[in-house]
């Protein structure tokens, strides 16, 4: 709770206006992941009941028939979570702090730091699953404990670049927003 705290203190205190925006913005993303879980959810429960009825092992060459749900559920999630975060950098909308979203220069201690924090946790979360997975399924002696850490280390300088270039760009766009709004601004009071 005090990191909480502190995190609200050095990041200031909300614009209200931006706080409402954006959470529009994130209730048009929870409205596609409801929606979408639910329709992939009924498809999975009607085709285990098909599948019950018919006395068809799904895990077979009639289970490849089917349509994909992990992979519809997989696509549901990314664009719920996408959708948001585009509509918020067209808006200019970085954050719901003004501090922020009133920057005159890209915060790459913020973009660093981020991007550290999500590399670090997926990277983590990459191997870790991996070992938990290959225990279940092979055996703990069975287990390629180099290669999953391989691969946690590959997805991890993955996401750590495409966090990077993803905020940099965000926190770019907001800027430039901030100054055409301004600049419409001048050019109004002028007129």
């Amino acid at each position: 709770m005090d990191l909480i705290r502190k995190y609200n203190e050095f990041m200031g205190p909300k614009d209200e206006r931006l706080e409402a925006e954006s959470s529009r913005y994130l209730r048009i993303g929870y409205a596609i992941f409801t929606v979408g879980c639910l329709l992939c959810i009924y498809y999975g429960v009607i085709v285990s009941q098909v599948a019950s009825v018919a006395e068809v092992e799904l895990y077979t060459a009639a289970g490849q028939r089917m349509m994909p749900l992990y992979e519809l559920l997989m696509v549901v999630t990314i664009v719920a979570l996408l959708v948001p975060c585009v509509l918020q950098a067209r808006a200019g909308i970085v954050s719901e702090h003004a501090r922020y979203a009133q920057a005159d220069a890209i915060p790459w201690d913020i973009v660093v730091a981020s991007a550290f924090i999500a590399a670090t946790v997926v990277g983590v979360l990459t191997a870790g699953f991996r070992m938990l997975a290959e225990v279940q399924i092979v055996g703990i002696e069975n287990v390629m404990w180099l290669g999953d850490i391989a691969v946690g280390v590959v997805f991890s300088v993955m996401v750590y670049v495409l966090t990077f270039v993803f905020m940099g760009l965000l926190f770019r766009e907001a800027i430039k927003r901030r100054q055409r709004l301004e600049a419409q601004l001048e050019d109004g009071l002028d007129d």
